[in-house]
């Protein structure tokens, strides 16, 4: 199955040297987690899943945002007092496949449905040495 086979990719670029810290597991015990998972619930963590898919919509049960509606609140309730006219920045930072792009995605549909604009872009780790390339996409 491709998720296997991305994390035995994953350690072997750790290996190598090819990632940085950031952008692999950074002990074993991360590892066998994942394998815990894949073994545990093998239709949501091993089988392949479309992943271009995934990272847009996640995983999803029904229309729920699966984990992340504390996080969905907590920046929606940013968004009201910005529109009030307090300063507000907010950051979504994680791990590769902790549900960044879909709560990103789900608090645009929100800001789109009061009336909002929204500007958004997505960072490609393949266009590292291009400036401002998530701004650009």
């Amino acid at each position: 199955p491709m998720s296997l086979c991305d994390l035995i990719a994953n350690m072997l670029d750790c290996a190598n040297g090819t990632l940085r810290k950031d952008e692999t597991y950074s002990d074993v015990s991360e590892v066998r987690d994942d394998l815990q998972l894949m073994l545990d619930k093998p239709s949501i963590y091993l089988y392949d899943q479309n992943m271009g898919r995934l990272s847009t919509t996640g995983l999803q049960f029904g229309d729920t945002v699966f984990g992340r509606n504390a996080e969905l609140s907590t920046i929606k309730e940013a968004y009201r007092r910005a529109v009030s006219g307090d300063s507000e920045v907010v950051t979504i930072y994680g791990q590769s496949g902790t549900g960044k792009s879909l709560l990103a995605y789900e608090f645009g549909k929100y800001v789109l449905a009061d009336g909002g604009i929204l500007l958004s872009g997505k960072f490609d780790q393949l266009q590292q040495g291009t400036p401002f390339s998530a701004l650009a996409s």
